[in-house]
């Protein structure tokens, strides 16, 4: 049976990696423990290039450290790249007893493309019979009709493999098999250290390894709510 495994990046990345710190993930060992041991012809990997902040002025280059790593150690894996939009959204004001009322216009990114890619190629893949089974990484119901349609109208076999360990009715409704995926899948799929390509060492970034660094809490500002009317004291915080 050809398996084809299709992975929402941010998706993954959210739902598991981030909160159990497994940065360091082969795509495809973990590709074959969701696939129960057997071996996958294709992974469709999608995410998008993050930028680095202020705060983290490391981020992009941990990403394409870790890019890197998949590319020279993953030959089954195609990356595919969406991209971060840029817009103004009105947010509450931290701190203000009136949010949600008091809100302010700030720039918020959101990354775009990877549920769309993800459904396009699954949906384009099954049409040219290039599996008999895919496997879909995501717990994102933007996905249920891609995958309805590859089910009931193209006819192949579905497996949905949710990030989040929360059960999504409609995926399940919709998949010819649904489960979550449980921490010790990815934590079990981790590369070696370093990743060697050829006379080439790729490293794992060393904030990614031992325990999560404690988070402090910054106190930015304290003053009144600029809004018209409002003025109640406010206190912004971050977490640091």
């Amino acid at each position: 049976m050809h398996t084809r495994v299709y992975i929402d990046g941010f998706n993954l990345y959210y739902g598991l990696i981030r909160k159990y710190r497994l940065h360091w993930l082969d795509l495809e060992k973990f590709s074959e423990r969701l696939n129960l041991g057997q071996p996958v012809d294709r992974i469709i990997y999608c995410t998008a290039m993050v930028s680095s902040t202020k705060d983290d002025p490391d981020k992009a280059n941990r990403q394409y450290v870790y890019l890197q790593a998949v590319r020279a150690a993953c030959p089954t894996v195609e990356v595919v790249l969406g991209a971060f939009t840029k817009h103004i959204k009105l947010q509450p004001v931290a701190g203000c007893n009136n949010a949600p009322t008091c809100a302010m216009s700030v720039w918020v990114r959101n990354e775009k493309g990877s549920d769309v890619n993800l459904a396009t190629r699954l949906v384009h893949d099954a049409h040219l019979d290039r599996f008999d089974k895919a496997i879909v990484v995501s717990g994102d119901t933007d996905l249920v009709e891609p995958i309805r349609i590859v089910v009931t109208e193209v006819g192949k076999v579905v497996w949905v493999r949710n990030p989040y360990w929360r059960e999504s009715k409609e995926l399940r409704a919709v998949a010819s098999d649904y489960r979550e995926i449980r921490p010790a899948v990815p934590r079990n799929s981790q590369f070696p250290d370093p990743v060697i390509d050829g006379t080439k060492s790729i490293q794992k970034p060393h904030v990614w390894s031992g325990p999560r660094p404690k988070l402090s809490k910054c106190e930015i500002t304290v003053g009144k709510c600029q809004q018209s009317g409002c003025s109640n004291p406010i206190t912004t915080l971050r977490y640091q």
